[in-house]
């Protein structure tokens, strides 16, 4: 086995164990995701470089897999009752035949999304459990169905253009592999199911985070020092979507006082899903000139990430031609990437936004650059447990 490095799996394994230790000293999120990520640098070295690029590419058959039992019900079935299912009993309620249910199955249990208790019968896992939830199944749908086709165009598309980063929302991946010339948004919004779909995978992903309020020192650095009135604008959320961020805000900070603000495309506040909340609604173009001027801070989430960096500029100056020297703060919560061994969850998520949106994560020092060019200063930066998003506090030079 002359292609592992006994001594680098030796030193993985000293590794591991000393990240587990601390994981169970600390029970914190952030050594939980050191002690998975150095377990999979393990699992990696000691793994036939051949074997690891044949599993790679034919891992879609794991999502192929998971679409089917999906779609078929499985992990319903499986979840209603604590019972062993066999293939023929599985088979006769999803109405697939008893080969395919068979095949698809073994490659579940492969992937613990199902557990087998002799040849040919199944039981659930907490996987199993996980896929049972509409917001789960809304990735599975959003990321096989519409996505994963613009993934597979996306080498295709940059040797059309010449290998560059792409920048133009209304010509990016998701443009070429569908051939329209809206922006991703606006043509997930044309199509009532394709925007069902997206609708459930962005609920999972914030469902998944605690909110900012609960890590991000809300009272020390926005409340202490404000002394606004009533009509005066505390917090302004741009591009707020449903506004639960701020409804989070609201509960958490009930006596503060000073109007709470959300802002979105008008299409936003008129979707079916929307939920009116309470709080003040502005429909708003993030490339028009801010409306609300002075507040005590902006606040924007997972919204910049889905722009170029000359995007990000433009959005960036309509804010702070709206703020308040001295006063006003801007609060931008995304993930950051590390400069060096970023990460495979991270590098991934960066990834997906080039051939969404088409946009990307960022490193702090790109993020300081981008800031520093419209007059913005950062003051801090702040990160929860694991590997979550940050907030970037800034405000003008």
């Amino acid at each position: 086995m002359e292609y592992i490095d006994r001594l680098q799996v030796n030193l993985l394994l000293e590794d591991v164990k000393a990240s587990i230790e601390k994981f169970e000293t600390e029970n914190s999120d952030i050594a939980r995701v050191e002690a998975l990520e150095k377990s999979l640098k393990l699992t990696k070295a000691l793994e036939h470089p051949k074997d690891a690029i044949l599993k790679l590419f034919l891992s879609s058959t794991q999502s192929m897999a998971l679409k089917i039992a999906h779609d078929l019900g499985i992990f319903q079935i499986l979840t209603k009752s604590n019972k062993v299912f066999s293939s023929k009993e599985l088979a006769e309620k999803t109405g697939a035949t008893p080969l395919l249910i068979e095949r698809v199955m073994r490659l579940l249990v492969a992937m613990d999304f199902a557990k087998e208790y002799g040849t040919g019968k199944f039981h659930r896992t907490l996987l199993s459990e996980e896929m049972t939830d509409d917001r789960s199944g809304g990735i599975v749908d959003t990321m096989f169905v519409d996505i994963f086709p613009a993934v597979l165009k996306t080498p295709e598309f940059l040797s059309k253009t010449n290998y560059q980063i792409p920048e133009d929302r209304f010509a990016g991946p998701m443009q070429y592999t569908y051939g329209t010339k809206l922006t991703t948004f606006d043509w997930l919004a044309d199509d009532v199911a394709v925007h069902e779909r997206f609708h459930a995978f962005v609920q999972h992903i914030r469902d998944n985070r605690p909110f900012w309020v609960d890590w991000y020192p809300v009272q020390e650095r926005i409340l202490d020092g404000y002394s606004g009135e009533e009509n005066d604008a505390l917090i302004v959320d741009i591009g707020a979507g449903s506004g639960r961020d701020m409804l989070a805000f609201k509960k958490k900070f009930a006596d503060t006082t000073g109007r709470i603000v959300i802002q979105d495309l008008p299409s936003v506040f008129d979707d079916v899903h929307y939920h009116d909340l309470g709080l003040e609604k502005i429909g708003y173009d993030v490339f028009s000139p801010q409306p609300t001027k002075g507040a005590r801070a902006y606040f924007l989430k997972f919204l910049l990430h889905e722009f170029s960096d000359e995007n990000c500029i433009a959005i960036l100056k309509n804010v702070t031609q709206a703020m308040e020297r001295g006063h006003s703060k801007i609060l931008i919560e995304e993930y950051i990437l590390r400069d060096d061994d970023a990460g495979l969850f991270h590098s991934m998520v960066d990834m997906i936004l080039m051939v969404f949106a088409p946009g990307g994560l960022r490193t702090k020092s790109r993020w300081i650059n981008i800031l520093e060019s419209v007059g913005l200063t950062i003051n801090i930066v702040f990160h929860p447990d694991g590997d979550g998003p940050s907030i970037i506090e800034a405000e003008l030079a």
